[in-house]
This record gives C-alpha cells, sequence and structure tokens, in this order.
C-alpha cells in the first residue's frame, strides 16, 4: 500500500513539473515536449511574409490571366493551401454555389430577371426546391455527375514545358518529375515513364507550341495516353513573383482541362517545388479522372483489332467499346472564338476479348470497320 501511494506522489509530482515548466517557458518547452513524445511540428513552414490582402488577386501568366481562388481541397485533404491560382473561369464554387446557381436558373430567377423578387423569396423557392430533389432522386441529384466513362482508370503523361525559359529547365524537369511521381500514387492513373515520353516526343516531330490543340492530339497518339499534364516554371516579371505551375489536356479534342499556379519568392527551391506537387496532386488528379476515357487501335490483324491500352487504363475482358471519329471544333469567323465541337461520329463497335499485359488488348469486331491504326475508342454507354 505505501509502494502505491509513493507511486501516485511520484507521478502527480511529475506532471506538476511538467506544467510548470510550460508555465514558465511558453510554447516552445511544449513544442519540444511534442517532439520528444514523437509528434510532428511543422517546423519547415515559413511565417507568411506579407499580409493575406496584399497577395495579388490576379496575375498575367504566359499571355492569360489567372485569378485567387480558394482550394477545394482545404481543410479536407493534409497540408493543403487555402488559397491556389486557377485560369480565369475556372475559380472554385462550393456546391452550396453551384447548387443555387442552378436552382435559380431552373427557376428562372438568374440575375437580371428576379428583380423585384425578394431575396429571402428566393431562398424558400431554392430550399423547396431542394426537397423536392432530395424527395423524388435522392441526394445524387445535388451532385454534378461525373462525365467520365464507365473505365475508371486514365493513362497519362506529365512533361516539362520545353517553350519555358532556358536557365529554369532543370528546376522545371524536377517538377515535372514531381507531379509525376504524386500522380502515380493516385489510385486509377497510370503515369508514363520518362524514357517513353522523351522517346514519343521526339517520334511525334512536333512544331510550333506544344499546347496547340493537333500537337497535344499527335503527342497522344505516339504515347497512347489519354490527357497530358506540362509543367512550367515562369520566372518574376515586372514586380510579379514567380510562379510553379502545371496545366492538364486531354489528347482526344487537345483541349485544356485545368490549369494550376502558385507563386514562388526567387529561385524555386526543391522543397517549395516538392511541396507544390504534394499539394495539387489531388486537384490534378481529379481533373485527370474527369478527361474522357478513350482508347487507340494500334492496329488490325486477321480480324481481330489491337489496341494500345489495357489494365492501364482500366480495360477489362468483356468491355464493349465504340470505335468514333472525334467531333471537329466550330469557330465563329468574325470573333474567332470557340464554340464547342460537334458531336463524335460512330463508325462501329468492339468488344475485348483479351487483356496483353499493362499496356495492350485485343478486341474482336461486334459492328462496323473497317478499323484503322489510330482510330479512336470510347466506352460503349
Amino acid at each position: 500500500m505505501r509502494q502505491r501511494h509513493r507511486g501516485n506522489t511520484l507521478r502527480l509530482g511529475v506532471i506538476l513539473g511538467l506544467l510548470a515548466t510550460l508555465l514558465f517557458c511558453g510554447c516552445g518547452a511544449w513544442k519540444s515536449i511534442k517532439q520528444w513524445a514523437g509528434y510532428g511540428v511543422a517546423d519547415d513552414v515559413d511565417e507568411p511574409k506579407v499580409p493575406p490582402e496584399a497577395v495579388q488577386e490576379e496575375v498575367v501568366i504566359d499571355g492569360k490571366t489567372w485569378v485567387r481562388s480558394k482550394n477545394p481541397y482545404w481543410l479536407t485533404y493534409p497540408d493543403q493551401p487555402e488559397y491556389i491560382y486557377v485560369e480565369k473561369g475556372r475559380e472554385f464554387v462550393g456546391l452550396q454555389g453551384h447548387l443555387l446557381r442552378s436552382l435559380r436558373k431552373k427557376l428562372g430567377l438568374e440575375e437580371g430577371k428576379a428583380k423585384g423578387v425578394p431575396e429571402d423569396r428566393v431562398q424558400e423557392l431554392v430550399r423547396k426546391e431542394v426537397e423536392r430533389l432530395l424527395r423524388e432522386q435522392g441526394i445524387g441529384a445535388l451532385y454534378a455527375r461525373e462525365k467520365g466513362a464507365p473505365v475508371v482508370g486514365r493513362y497519362v503523361a506529365v512533361l516539362p514545358n520545353p517553350e519555358g525559359p532556358p536557365g529554369l529547365q532543370a528546376a522545371n524537369r524536377t517538377l515535372a518529375a514531381a507531379v509525376a511521381d504524386q500522380l502515380s500514387r493516385q489510385k486509377d492513373i497510370k503515369v508514363a515513364g520518362p524514357e517513353k515520353v522523351k522517346g514519343s516526343l521526339t517520334a511525334a516531330k512536333i512544331t510550333g507550341s506544344l499546347k496547340h490543340s493537333q500537337n497535344l492530339k499527335d503527342l497522344g497518339d505516339a504515347l497512347g495516353v489519354q490527357a497530358v499534364v506540362l509543367t512550367d516554371v515562369v520566372p518574376p516579371a515586372k514586380g510579379a513573383p514567380g510562379f510553379l505551375v502545371l496545366e492538364v489536356f486531354d489528347t482526344f479534342l487537345g483541349t485544356k482541362a485545368d490549369g494550376i499556379a502558385a507563386p514562388v519568392e526567387g529561385s524555386p527551391t526543391s522543397e517549395a517545388i516538392q511541396r507544390f506537387a504534394r499539394d495539387n496532386a489531388l486537384r490534378a488528379a481529379v481533373a485527370l479522372l474527369n478527361v474522357d476515357w478513350f482508347g487507340r487501335v494500334e492496329f488490325v490483324k486477321e480480324g481481330k483489332v489491337y489496341l494500345s491500352l489495357g489494365q492501364n487504363a482500366g480495360l477489362k475482358v468483356g468491355d464493349r467499346l465504340k470505335v468514333v471519329t472525334p467531333g471537329q471544333e466550330v469557330i465563329n469567323p468574325e470573333t474567332r472564338a470557340s464554340l464547342g465541337f460537334t458531336a463524335d461520329q460512330p463508325k462501329g463497335e468492339l468488344k475485348v476479348v483479351e487483356l496483353l499485359g499493362q499496356t495492350g488488348a485485343v478486341a474482336q469486331v461486334v459492328s462496323g470497320g473497317p478499323f484503322k491504326a489510330n482510330d479512336k475508342v470510347k466506352a460503349a454507354r
């Protein structure tokens, strides 16, 4: 009994000693205790050097306007920054904002049409519409359905933009490698190896800007990928900071799917590059998975159609595929603005009968044809 009492007294003394240490030494002692106990302490996180209101709301990168936008993954994914820079028109709008906007439009209460309607009346109409949707269609009715095809996987390539400043190409190669590494850790995304990317870039014989629509499609055909991620390191200019940039392009139509930029002070360090890749991998992965799934015909032999995608893009035996000719972009002849793309033209249907490891598959013709190399295939819905 005496030993137990002595043990309790000793424990109480230790606790009081720790409290006294914290009281007299402040938070520094608490940080030391946390480190001693094995809890990570973010010592490497720098204090903001400028107040938030001093951060530029808009910057110009490569001749385009990028805006400071709320990061959709802040507070829901570890180590995410609160704000990121995205190309103007792609700013983050939360679920509530999307819902209010879509319901206002459906109810004829868009801005300019709701004049004279009190705001509380608008909110009441929206609330009733939400209740109706939940009652009739369930919670799925409130979320945008992913436009991707039933095949889940995506096969992508990551490469540094060769048009960047020569003095920053080494940093850009490091950035591309870091982004590729982070994306390769994401479920359902396979990243083409650097040697394959380098060889295909040479074989494609691309001239002009890599971001040109036809060049993106040609590079996609050479690599056999569904999307390309281009990285860039933009130097400081005219008082603006430098930027680390990644852009996601689909290779079916050669269009841009998303873009992310983050300011960096001075020359980008390895730590800053790794942090940017880590912080933005999830958003880039979502953009890649939202790119329409498609594959390519590699060649046709003895009545069988060989495809350049397999398990690396989520393909399975029994999958039905439609062979299509991609739609054409419609350009306003006066303003030169793009109005969108016409619908894909069907050429026939295939059924996957065998997988050739990770990067190939064999299909039999169900209808249509004849088919040739680089014909595009999509999942039949």
